[in-house]
C-alpha cells in the first residue's frame, strides 16, 4: 500500500510530466480517492489530465475548475478534461454534461466513469455500489449444499458450478456472480428485492468472447441465444479445467475504492472496473442499454495468473454479461 510520502512523490513526478506516475496515481485514486483529492489543485495547475480517475472524489471547487478548462478546450485536451469532469463531483459533473450533451455526443466519457445521462437528462448509475473485497477460497474447501456454502450467508459470489453446459465447448458453466436475495453480498450492493441474481460464464469460452446469460430470479440461469461464437475459439479442450477457486465476500474496500485487475487480493464486488485494456462496457442484449458493472474477478486470485473477468448485469431485464481481458 502506498504511503502518504509515496503519494507526494507521485504527485511531484506527475507535475513534472511523468506519464507512468500519472497511471500509478490514477490507480491510487481509484482504490482510495480520498488520498489523492488533497493534491488536485497542484495537479490542475500542472495540467495533469491524462487519466480521469485521478480526479475521482473531487470537490465542487475542483470540479468547477475542470469544467471551466473543458469549456475552453478542444481536440485531445477536451477529451481528457471530459474524462476528468466525469469522474469528479457528481452534481456539478451532471450539470456540465447536461449542457455539453446538447452540443455533441459526450456519453462515452460518463459511461467510462460509471454513469450516464438518459435522453430526459436524468442520471443513471452504471455501478452497483462501493467496492467490497472478494476473497479466494480453494474449491475443495467449499462444502455444504448450494445456497449455504461459503459461509452462513449464502454461496460463493463466484465459481459455483451451475449444472448447465456450454453449447460451444461442452464444459460446465459456472456462476460468475451469485447473489441470493437477503445474502450478505446482495445487501452489500444495496439489493433488497426478491430476485436471485445469477450470471453464468464458461471457464474456457469466456476467454475468447463475451458470454451473455439470463436469470429467472429464482436461482436459475441460462445461456442466451444472443451469444455469437467467435471465429477462433481455441484449438483444443486440452488444458482447460473448471475454476479451481471460489470467491467469497470480504470486507469493504477503503473509501469505496475499486479493486485491482493486476494483483493478488484485487477481486472486488461493486466499485469501478479496473480495466486491463480499453473500457469495454457491454449493452444489454434485450433492451440495448448500457449494463451495470457488478464485479471483477482477477486471474491472480482465481488461477494464479494474469487476466480478469468483468461481470455486468441489467437488473430490469435479468440479463448478465461476462468478458475477459488480459495484457
Amino acid at each position: 500500500m502506498l504511503t502518504e510520502e509515496n503519494i507526494e512523490d507521485l504527485v511531484v513526478q506527475c507535475c513534472a510530466g511523468d506519464e507512468d506516475a500519472v497511471r500509478e496515481l490514477a490507480d491510487a485514486a481509484a482504490s482510495d480517492p480520498g488520498r489523492v483529492a488533497p493534491h488536485h489543485a497542484r495537479l490542475i495547475a500542472a495540467g495533469v489530465f491524462g487519466r480521469g480517475e485521478v480526479y475521482r472524489g473531487a470537490d465542487e471547487a475542483t470540479t468547477g475548475e475542470l469544467v471551466r478548462l473543458a469549456d475552453a478546450a478542444d481536440g485531445v485536451a477536451l477529451g481528457e478534461l471530459l474524462d476528468c469532469v466525469a469522474n469528479a463531483h457528481p452534481v456539478d459533473a451532471e450539470r456540465a454534461f447536461r449542457r455539453w450533451q446538447l452540443a455533441e455526443d459526450v456519453g462515452v466519457h460518463t459511461r467510462d466513469a460509471g454513469w450516464e445521462l438518459t435522453p430526459s437528462g436524468t442520471r443513471r448509475d452504471l455501478l452497483l455500489g462501493p467496492a467490497f473485497a472478494l476473497l479466494p477460497v480453494d474449491a475443495e474447501d467449499i462444502e455444504a449444499p448450494e445456497g449455504t456454502a461459503g459461509g452462513p450467508d449464502g454461496p460463493p459470489v463466484f465459481g459455483t458450478p451451475s449444472g448447465e453446459h456450454c453449447p460451444w465447448c461442452g464444459m460446465e458453466l459456472h456462476a460468475a456472480l451469485d447473489l441470493p436475495p437477503g445474502s450478505a453480498a446482495a445487501r452489500a450492493l444495496g439489493l433488497t428485492g426478491p430476485d436471485h441474481v445469477r450470471v453464468l460464464c464458461c471457464p474456457r469460452c469466456t476467454d475468447f468472447d463475451i458470454i451473455l446469460s439470463a436469470y429467472d430470479g429464482s436461482g436459475g440461469a441460462r445461456w442466451l441465444e444472443h451469444n455469437v461464437r467467435p471465429s477462433f475459439n481455441g484449438p483444443t479442450l486440452d488444458g482447460w479445467d473448471p475454476y479451481p477457486t471460489r470467491l467469497v465476500l470480504g470486507p469493504a474496500r477503503p473509501d469505496g475504492g475499486s479493486g485491482s485487475a493486476w494483483h493478488d487480493g484485487g477481486s472486488a464486488l461493486g466499485g469501478h472496473p479496473d480495466w486491463i485494456q480499453d473500457p469495454d462496457r457491454p449493452d444489454c442484449p434485450l433492451c440495448g442499454r448500457a449494463m451495470v458493472f457488478a464485479s471483477m474477478n482477477g486471474g491472480a486470485d482465481l488461477w494464479g495468473g494474469e487476466g480478469c473477468l468483468y461481470v455486468f448485469v441489467d437488473l430490469d431485464c435479468r440479463t448478465g454479461a461476462v468478458l475477459y481481458q488480459q495484457s
